[in-house]
């Protein structure tokens, strides 16, 4: 659950004797190590050590009235949580971190920018303390602006999700897309509408002869057919 607190000291009042103590040690730690330039705040529910905008005037992008995010510690439902935005921005400070922890024999927990940890005692010092010094403000600066570049995003929008990428999918050389509206100047064709057929007609129009033994419709004439029999007789005289 986020907390509401608006002072690093309220914070820790309401965590739990075991929590705050632990926090207490991390937060001492990275102190030691944390660039002078950084304020700590609450910032998000965490606490927070942010670059102000006395340093950085442009601000977070995602939230530009807000202070440019650098590092924050949380307590959460089932663990301790240690936020490192350069982590998330630079692979090989990342593939180092991987690597270096591991070596210590410590087990690592983590996600793409989140550390997390159940006790102090699973952290290894040594690494955290050689990470925090490599992450001074103007390299971190350098590669945030760098990764904002990179990405190509801009301020305030979203990816494309896979759905809207499929909808937009270019048609092949040689082809045209398919549209529903008439091209300019073809106006569309319109066929006049058909009027019903009577039973009778459909049976006249495909073409099939009056049943044996009806008369002929009224007006029809017929060419009169002699007998087979009589025909035969008047040849042969």
């Amino acid at each position: 659950m986020r907390s509401e607190a608006t002072t690093v000291q309220q914070y820790l009042a309401e965590l739990a004797p075991d929590r705050r103590e632990a926090l207490q040690t991390l937060r001492q730690e990275l102190r030691r190590h944390l660039d002078p330039l950084l304020e700590e705040v609450m910032q998000y529910g965490m606490i927070s050590y942010v670059i102000p905008h006395r340093v950085y005037p442009p601000g977070y992008h995602c939230q530009p009235a807000d202070p440019l995010p650098f590092l924050s510690l949380a307590s959460q439902k089932n663990n301790l949580a240690l936020y490192v935005m350069a982590i998330a921005i630079d692979r090989q400070l990342s593939a180092w971190l991987d690597q270096a922890w591991k070596a210590t024999g410590h087990r690592l927990d983590r996600g793409a920018s989140c550390i997390r940890f159940r006790s102090p005692d699973q952290i290894p010092w040594n690494v955290l303390a050689e990470l925090l010094t490599k992450l001074d403000v103007p390299s971190y600066l350098q590669m945030y602006e760098q990764g904002l570049k990179t990405s190509a995003k801009t301020p305030g929008t979203k990816p494309k999700t896979t759905a809207q990428k499929k909808q937009a999918v270019r048609p092949r050389r040689g082809t045209t897309a398919r549209t529903d509206t008439p091209s300019p100047g073809k106006p569309r064709e319109t066929k006049p509408a058909k009027a019903p057929r009577s039973g009778k007609d459909r049976g006249t129009q495909r073409g099939k002869a009056a049943p044996r033994g009806r008369q002929p419709a009224a007006g029809a004439t017929t060419a009169a057919t002699p007998p087979r029999g009589n025909a035969r007789r008047s040849g042969r005289g």
